[in-house]
């Protein structure tokens, strides 16, 4: 994603995004719009759940695909061999303790 905005939604005014505000986006963050990049605009609904709560909001998204280059891939490769270690000994730690609650209980 190379560019991404967000805006409330409000009863009293009209907060959409128009093609104006995307090329004003675009000529702020230097961004020259390709054949294949894809452009989302859309709406999403707010939600409240106790104390956790969003507004209504309008987005728009800029995403550019692309093949990944092997320094990316490199990195993303040990980044998950790092969270699945990681993950690993929490699940290890986890069983000890169990295993001792259990074992004394």
């Amino acid at each position: 994603m190379i560019l991404s905005k967000t805006r409330r939604a409000t009863h009293f005014s009209d907060n959409r995004f128009r093609w104006g505000d995307v090329l004003k986006f675009l000529r702020e963050e230097k961004i020259q719009l390709q054949d294949f990049d894809i452009l989302e605009s859309g709406f999403n609904e707010g939600w409240d759940e106790g104390d956790s709560a969003r507004d209504d909001a309008y987005d728009l998204k800029v995403i550019r695909v692309r093949e990944e280059t092997e320094e990316e891939y490199k990195k993303r490769i040990s980044k998950q061999k790092e969270n699945a270690e990681q993950l690993k000994n929490k699940r290890y730690e986890n069983y000890l303790k169990l295993k001792k609650e259990f074992e004394n209980g």
